[in-house]
């Protein structure tokens, strides 16, 4: 019977391409693609025969960016160049490229090929679903409509499953719960797994590579999707990033699955949550443009903190911080130190801890500027 190359394709993050790796026994021997990849080219330097030939080969996804843009037009040829005719090759995420050559080489019956995808899903316990919303409420305070209105978002994604992306955008004057909201989901609803991007430091034309995948051998946002650990994804600051990247987005928001350059994703039912400092609707759709205003789902607005959460926040903040200073002083001395620099509007969470920040720094030092008055 012919020989043939048995090609394991593993989809999703690196753990779960670890956890789908046989164990192998102490006397099996198992290579890696980057370091076959050196041997080979070390031995065609030195114009010796390569000999080193794998039996078993593991190529992780950040393999990919260890060998030049070229070897990428050849990678299946590559590894069929550094293994023996029956080898056990286990890939994670493979580009577009190869899967292509890798699904026309099982249409000839030349290799057997298997595949398996890690699968995510939103924590679906209808029974936990009022507990997990007041775990979320207690940390984001003075946004009761908000609350409200991701409860439903929530509600539904936890009874229905969707082929395309759900897009959220929670919008507002800064360090008013935003982000501490995502977070607060991801706890709650996704084992405290998301995918993080902060769009603010996408500023020009070189990151357009990251966006579209221009360059195989680089990290890109096909990249980083095929790798997420869960569906949650968080875009912050998407007023921040420039608008020739929309055209990615469009893409992503709009379909179950996501194309660059160099990878094919499935993002079915993915959560995408965005926030922006934008004030209105009516801003949103002239800056951000109809094509991407009218692919987000839902709107939620987070309101200057009122003068009663400013007092909740203060009272928080300071019994957060307890530890750092009960030796030597106590919460009512804080808190009546706080109070006059604190305004009644106006205030976010930043301007709170920083102000709690000075008084505290203040209240500890009186002692020894005493001390070195009275060495004066």
């Amino acid at each position: 019977m012919e020989s043939k190359r048995k090609y394991h394709i593993i989809i999703g993050s690196k753990t779960y391409f670890d956890m789908s790796l046989p164990e192998f026994r102490e006397e099996d021997k198992v290579d890696t693609f980057l370091d076959l990849v050196k041997l080979s080219d070390f031995s065609r330097q030195n114009q010796r025969k390569f000999e080193e030939h794998a039996k078993t080969l593991i190529i992780k996804n950040d393999n990919y960016h260890g060998i030049v843009e070229a070897a990428h037009d050849r990678l299946g040829a590559l590894i069929e160049d550094l293994t023996t005719d029956d080898a056990e090759i286990y890939v994670h995420n493979p580009p577009r490229i190869l899967m292509k050559y890798l699904e026309n080489k099982q249409k000839l019956s030349l290799i057997e090929l298997d595949a398996k995808s890690e699968k995510y899903e939103i924590k679906r316990n209808v029974d936990m679903f009022v507990n997990q919303i007041e775990d979320i409420s207690l940390h984001i305070i003075g946004q009761h409509l908000v609350i409200k209105e991701i409860s439903k978002s929530l509600w539904y994604l936890t009874n229905i499953k969707r082929d395309k992306p759900y897009v959220i955008m929670l919008y507002g004057n800064s360090s008013l719960g935003k982000t501490e909201l995502v977070r607060e989901i991801a706890k709650s609803f996704f084992s405290g797994k998301y995918l993080e991007k902060h769009l603010s430091m996408f500023k020009n034309n070189n990151y357009s590579d990251y966006f579209f995948g221009n360059m195989p051998n680089r990290r890109s946002l096909g990249f980083d999707l095929m790798e997420r650990e869960s569906n949650l994804i968080f875009f912050d600051e998407l007023d921040k990033c420039p608008e020739y990247f929309y055209s990615a987005f469009y893409t992503l928001f709009d379909n179950s699955e996501f194309k660059d350059t160099t990878y094919d994703v499935d993002v079915s039912g993915v959560v995408i949550v965005l926030t922006s400092n934008y004030q209105t609707k009516e801003e949103m759709q002239e800056r951000l443009g109809l094509p991407i205003f009218y692919r987000i789902d839902k709107f939620l607005h987070f309101d200057d903190f009122s003068c009663d959460t400013i007092y909740q926040i203060v009272q928080s903040e300071i019994s957060r911080r307890k530890s750092e200073f009960e030796d030597k002083l106590t919460v009512d001395e804080v808190y009546a130190a706080v109070s006059p620099v604190i305004s009644t509007s106006g205030e976010n969470a930043r301007t709170i801890k920083y102000k709690i920040q000075q008084v505290i720094e203040e209240l500890l030092f009186k002692d020894i500027q005493r001390k070195l008055d009275g060495a004066k």
